[in-house]
């Protein structure tokens, strides 16, 4: 069988949620499955030829004997793309490969696919049509023009990572839930290994940590609502007389400029640390060291960084939106989206309450267990060849 991957969102420059996501399957799909071919597309213009060179480079189990890589060779003019792959549905994707059974979309995209292949789409979230209020104009132009309710349609077999967003599929789109397979996301082993005392010692020395910080990681942008966390750290002084710090890695994304403002208005800037993007290996060690992991989202599709605090032994708080209380599962503390003092007393305990911390880093880590990203391409395998018997049939 000829599967065809779509690896056009490896090749945009930075390597995120779905990046990760769409590198651990393949990473664990080309270890369990040598029999199938593995064909990568994408389309070549600008530098996309070096980027894809980089990226075999950073990710070299990507280059093995069942794995092949095609092109669609295009003017330095990507918009014009969009002028053929939507109104015209051309070309062919899988016959630029020489022919697919089947192409995994390991997010929704446009790409036209002739009646002989196949398709099978991984949905993360429906972010853009449930909070279409913390994005601006241009991100929902772009959005549009990805035509979820059409890739939904067209897709022989859907992939939902949680059954919150598989709802919102059937719900939004109307699609028949039988067509949806939810399949879990994993977490790294990487995670379960402890930390290193030096490895610690050199990251709390490099952005100069205090003793005790709260931590989030992640983009910085209003869906992921921070600033309910830095209004919260504001009541924990007046309330409890307590001084914890915050500490935020991640990159700036759109409309952060609220919360900057925001730190400054309160007086909180000798209260919360900015670190900036930070390597995995980083990540894994603030974590550990972290009081608690914050996460008061208004919506996840998932919410892959709850399982990873889990597994560092980080207690986590989280909001009570989205598919958060499906993957948490009762292994951390929950308030509300806008519960400003029930977050600050949450925080509070987990820095004041060390029997609690225990009781919470012992359900987080058993939690963190249940997912692997072994048994989530095993299974997405499986829903790839079930799409093939049936288009075939």
């Amino acid at each position: 069988m000829r599967i065809g991957v779509d690896i056009r969102g490896l090749l945009t420059g930075k390597i995120s949620g779905v990046e990760q996501y769409t590198l651990q399957i393949l990473r664990q799909l080309l270890t369990i499955d040598t029999e199938n071919t593995y064909v990568f597309f994408y389309v070549s213009y600008r530098d996309l030829d070096q980027r894809l060179e980089q990226l075999l480079h950073d990710y070299p189990y990507l280059k093995v004997p069942n794995v092949e890589i095609e092109k669609l060779r295009w003017v330095n003019f990507p918009i014009l793309l969009h002028a053929f792959f939507k109104p015209l549905n051309w070309p062919k994707a899988d016959i630029v490969c020489g022919g697919l059974d089947v192409m995994w979309m390991p997010s929704p995209m446009l790409l036209p696919l002739s009646r002989k292949c196949a398709k099978v789409t991984t949905f993360h979230d429906l972010i853009f049509f449930i909070t279409p209020q913390f994005y601006p104009l241009s991100s929902r132009i772009w959005q549009w023009q990805m035509n979820y309710p059409y890739e939904a349609r067209t897709s022989d077999r859907l992939i939902a990572v949680s059954d919150t967003t598989k709802q919102d599929i059937v719900r939004f789109f109307h699609t028949p839930a039988e067509k949806i397979i939810r399949i879990y996301e994993g977490v790294g082993d990487e995670y379960f290994v402890p930390v290193s005392p030096e490895f610690a010692k050199s990251v709390q020395t490099k952005f100069q940590l205090p003793e005790k910080y709260i931590y989030y990681v992640g983009s910085i942008e209003p869906r992921k609502n921070l600033s309910l966390v830095v209004r919260a750290l504001k009541e924990l002084q007046t309330s409890y007389s307590d001084t914890i710090k915050l500490v935020i890695s991640g990159s700036k994304s759109w409309l952060s400029s609220d919360l900057y403002q925001q730190i400054q208005d309160l007086g909180l800037k000798d209260r919360v640390i900015f670190t900036g993007r930070v390597s995995e290996a980083e990540k894994i060690a603030l974590l550990s060291l972290a009081t608690a992991f914050v996460f008061p989202s208004f919506y996840e599709g998932f919410g892959l960084m709850v399982l990873e605090a889990f597994a560092t032994g980080c207690p986590v708080i989280i909001s009570d939106a989205g598919s958060l209380p499906e993957v948490a599962n009762g292994a951390a503390l929950m308030v509300g989206t806008n519960d400003v003092s029930g977050l600050a007393r949450s925080i509070h305990q987990l820095n004041t309450d060390s029997e609690l911390r225990q009781q919470l880093i012992i359900k987080g880590r058993e939690r963190a267990k249940q997912f692997n990203w072994t048994d989530a391409a095993a299974s997405t395998l499986t829903v790839i060849k079930q799409a093939v018997h049936e288009y075939r049939h």
